[in-house]
């Protein structure tokens, strides 16, 4: 049987309206009459009519997550920090995987943009441009980017030029010099700034930088580490350190070669990867890593969209959060 709000009215003693205006987190009415009607709600198990709510508000109360890849650790976990803060909130989330494909994703920011089916976007990094989601500010739909900085819109990102200088500087601090670097020119992944990172790094410990000893690859898989491995031997062979930027798939099939080869890991050559996904723990020898702050990405671009939604933010706002050097075997 369907509660409705006369009954928790009747159950508290109090007005249908007064009800609603509780349900709908009204001001003017006191705390103790909140308490009390949402503590009924709960306990009759009311759920609010969202359909018969979005036409009288023109709110969907749905938000949109639009990933490149859901078979992504990476991604997996920003998600379990939106799905963790969301049930706090009263809004459903509807998943798109784009699967990485720009055309995908650009037939997918016009729909969603122009159809109004949800109230606001989160874009967990992406494949195309700023100017490609720039329909959702024309729209006048609230989005925010998650994993990369974009100046048109609101954006939840990690220092990556941080992180990557850490890397590096505890490389420098253990004795080497020869250090190779692993890039991917792969969209969406932030590896640009890495690389800056890695030169600025260099320079503050006055070794100089060469070009040879970077690495750059079509994609960020374990399979891509495997193959360039061998590269990296063949260019310089006198490479005693490998960080990767790339990710730590990719370091993952440097490590696996490595042992395949003989080099011992690390004794013969020290691996660094980036991301800190599960694979890092469970590699023999476990990966030294940088840590992008997944859960709390998450969390902040939910809570970001949602007072985006509601009206308590306004203008473009940008939220950076810092990265972790987390010590393990490989290096």
């Amino acid at each position: 049987m369907t509660v409705t709000l006369k009954d928790i009215a009747e159950r508290a003693g109090v007005t249908s309206a007064t009800v609603s205006m509780v349900i709908n987190n009204k001001p003017n009415i006191s705390e103790n009459t909140r308490k009390k009607v949402l503590k009924i709600a709960k306990e009759l198990n009311y759920y609010p009519n969202v359909i018969a709510r979005g036409l009288a508000t023109r709110k969907s109360n749905s938000i949109g997550v639009i990933v490149p890849n859901l078979a992504s650790s990476f991604v997996v976990r920003i998600l379990q920090g939106i799905k963790s803060t969301n049930r706090d909130i009263e809004y459903t989330v509807q998943l798109f995987d784009t699967i990485g494909q720009k055309e995908n994703e650009s037939q997918l920011f016009q729909r969603l943009a122009r159809e109004r089916r949800i109230d606001g976007v989160i874009l967990i990094s992406s494949t195309v441009t700023d100017e490609d989601l720039n329909v959702f500010r024309d729209e006048s739909v609230p989005s925010i980017v998650v994993a990369r900085k974009c100046e048109s819109l609101d954006s939840v990102y990690v220092n990556n030029e941080r992180g990557a200088m850490d890397a590096i500087d505890y490389l420098v601090e253990k004795g080497h010099r020869q250090i190779a670097c692993v890039t991917s020119s792969k969209q969406g992944l932030p590896t640009a700034e890495r690389l800056s990172g890695y030169k600025l790094s260099l320079q503050k410990h006055g070794i100089e930088f060469n070009s040879e000893l970077v690495f750059e690859l079509e994609d960020d898989s374990m399979a891509a580490g495997l193959q360039v491995f061998q590269r990296i031997l063949e260019v310089h062979p006198k490479v005693t350190a490998v960080f990767v930027p790339a990710g730590d798939m990719v370091a993952v099939g440097i490590v696996k070669e490595a042992k395949r080869k003989g080099v011992v890991v690390p004794t013969d050559l020290a691996v660094v990867g980036y991301d800190d996904l599960p694979a890092a723990e469970v590699l023999e020898p476990a990966l030294t890593t940088v840590r992008q702050p997944k859960l709390e990405m998450g969390d902040y671009a939910i809570n970001m969209i949602v007072d985006k939604i509601e009206g308590r933010e306004a203008g473009v706002k940008h939220k950076e959060l810092q990265t972790k050097f987390i010590i393990r075997e490989s290096a």
